[in-house]
């Protein structure tokens, strides 16, 4: 059994964003925001391929919110800069497979 310092996390914590932050970091190694990150975008995949029919548009509006929240979570250092990078990516593959048609 791995034991943590849990207190030593709500104790070293000012609000909500800083927990969330040492939670990031002693809990979860760096990885809560871009595991939070793919969830989002697969709910709202889906969610939109059910919605519309389309999984091109789908993927498209999943990438470009995807991407709006990697920015947002970098902001609040909870994503490495390669996540942002990989969600710049997968909205601009989207946008030059469909400027391509």
């Amino acid at each position: 059994m791995v034991g943590y310092n849990l207190t030593g996390i709500v104790q070293n914590s000012t609000g909500i964003l800083s927990f969330t932050q040492g939670v990031n970091e002693t809990l979860m190694g760096n990885a809560l925001g871009t595991l939070f990150l793919i969830g989002i975008v697969v709910v709202i995949y889906i969610s939109y391929t059910f919605t519309t029919g389309d999984s091109q548009r789908a993927f498209g509006g999943a990438s470009f919110i995807g991407f709006i929240l990697s920015v947002l979570l970098k902001a609040m250092s909870l994503v490495p800069d390669t996540t942002v990078y990989v969600a710049l990516a997968m909205w601009a593959g989207f946008i030059a497979f469909t400027w391509k048609r």
